[in-house]
This record gives C-alpha cells, structure tokens and sequence, in this order.
C-alpha cells in the first residue's frame, strides 16, 4: 500500500468516528511520535470546537469513490495539476485574447 492511499484511509476512518476515546488515542499517538511534526497552515486552523460534522451518505460514498481512484492510480499529483491549469489559462488566453 503507498503512503497516500494509506493515509487517504486513515483519514476517511477518523472523520467517520464517533469514537471520542479513539480520537483521543489517536492524538496521544501523534504527539508522542514526533513532537516536530510541522503543518504549513497557521495552528489556529486546528483549534477545536465542541461542534463535530457527521458525515451524510453522499459524503461517505464519495470518500470511499476517492480511495478507490487512488487505489487504481486515478489521480494527479499537484505538479500535474498545475500544469494542466497553465494550459488551461494559455488556451483560453488565445481564445478570448485577454
């Protein structure tokens, strides 16, 4: 399994969780683990709030769509992406000549 699809997973089976001493395993675990583990946002994004979102059906079912698509090899990486939207904007740039 690679590191994306495996953590794809994870994270699909920690927003389905109801589970609240699961989540807080979950943190002991990550925070034991490497106390350097840095994240490219701003922290106060991950305040947390006493609100949780259940997931619908649909929500749940595109998820599980996801994973699959990565399972398969169906997906791009961002470098890709990026260079299909520079193609994108050249194209329409010669189209409506803005």
């Amino acid at each position: 399994m690679n590191i994306d699809k495996l953590k794809l997973e994870i994270i699909a089976k920690i927003i389905a969780t109801d589970d609240v001493e699961l989540l807080n395993g979950i943190q002991e675990i990550i925070y034991s683990y490497k106390s350097n583990l840095l994240v490219n946002e701003p922290t106060a994004t991950y305040e947390t709030s006493e609100r949780m979102h259940i997931l619908n059906d649909w929500q749940k079912e595109r998820i599980e769509k996801a994973l699959k698509q990565v399972e398969n090899g169906e997906f791009i990486t961002s470098e890709e992406a990026e260079i299909e939207l520079q193609k994108w904007f050249q194209e329409q740039e010669k189209l409506y000549g803005q």
